[in-house]
């Protein structure tokens, strides 16, 4: 046998015998320490940090703030074009009205229904079960005038809150809830104006919304309703000012707009600023509403609706993952 018919067994054998002690040296189970043996193909890593669960509810809340942002920026664009423009352009003179540029684009992420009588005075609001169902539920409702239909339904519906009204124009509540006397014990009046700042010498007595909170004795407010005929815009501008960046104190806001009753707020750049000063305190509109009656009786624009907020800054019961949603 020739020469070159040795060198292929040898070849193999060595073969055989280095992947022998390779696999003998370094192989190790998965799972098992190294214990001393040196891995160079294999790094290190510190184990996973196990991930936050996701609730429905912030899903849905995440998910709503970015279709609501992506709203805002289209509205940003728009608006930027024509912020002199008026709010409501004469007959025939232009193809908008301010109402386009606004829509309650946020979503309320429970039942939505409307609370008081048929036309004016019922508003619309998130979860009233679950808002309301606390040891110390507390609604506010600034602007009481003629009717009470709003504070008279949601004492009905909700047995553990007090109504606490606030109007300088008018010396009691409303006939409905006054004629009902089931709940009205739990309704409290006080015919005092809404201000930027505490003026108790002044007639009638001014209070801020601080004001107010501190001599009653509430640190947060449930449901906040406002009706206050066009001093909405000097009003809350005030209160947002006053809180310096900190969570709004309640957790919704229905409140009635009354574009033109207010010098200045009747162009489309006015609304749009006082609009942001509402998003960038934490306040996302879920629903409006038409006044449709001041159109039909008064025979003039769709000056006046009613919008609801949503805050989703804070802790309270629309943002809390651990409440039941029907209690």
């Amino acid at each position: 046998m020739s020469r070159l018919g040795f060198w292929p067994f040898p070849a193999a054998v060595c073969f055989l015998l280095a992947t022998f002690y390779f696999v003998a040296v370094y192989h190790v189970s998965p799972g098992t320490a190294l214990s001393g043996s040196y891995k160079p193909w294999r790094k290190a890593h510190p184990p996973a940090a196990p991930e936050t669960p996701r609730t429905r509810l912030s899903r849905t809340l995440e998910g709503n703030e970015q279709r609501y942002q992506a709203a805002v920026q289209e509205r940003r664009t728009t608006v930027a074009a024509m912020a002199d423009q008026p709010a409501f352009p004469e007959p025939f003179s232009a193809f908008y009205t301010l109402w386009d540029f606004f829509a309650p684009v946020f979503s309320c992420p429970f039942s939505v229904y409307r609370v008081g009588t048929m036309g004016d005075g019922g508003k619309w609001v998130c979860g009233l079960e679950r808002a309301t169902h606390q040891p110390s539920c507390v609604i506010y409702s600034m602007g009481v005038e003629r009717q009470s239909s709003f504070e008279q339904e949601a004492l009905r519906q909700a047995e553990h809150c007090q109504v606490y009204g606030f109007d300088f124009s008018v010396a009691e509540w409303g006939p409905e809830l006054r004629a009902d006397s089931e709940v009205n014990a739990r309704a409290h009046f006080f015919p005092y104006k809404i201000g930027a700042a505490d003026n108790h010498t002044a007639s009638p007595k001014e209070y801020s919304l601080q004001g107010i909170m501190q001599e009653l004795g509430h640190e947060f407010i449930d449901i906040w309703k406002i009706d206050i005929e066009g001093s909405e815009f000097s009003a809350l501008k005030a209160v947002i000012e006053s809180f310096e960046g900190k969570p709004l104190p309640f957790g919704q806001m229905q409140i009635e707009i009354h574009i033109g009753y207010e010098a200045g707020m009747n162009t489309v750049g006015a609304i749009d600023d006082w609009w942001t000063m509402l998003e960038d305190a934490g306040l996302r509109p879920f629903w409006t509403e038409l006044n449709l009656l001041d159109v039909n009786f008064f025979r003039r624009g769709p000056l006046v609706a009613e919008w609801s907020f949503i805050n989703i800054r804070g802790k309270h019961a629309l943002l809390d993952d651990t409440l039941p949603d029907y209690p």
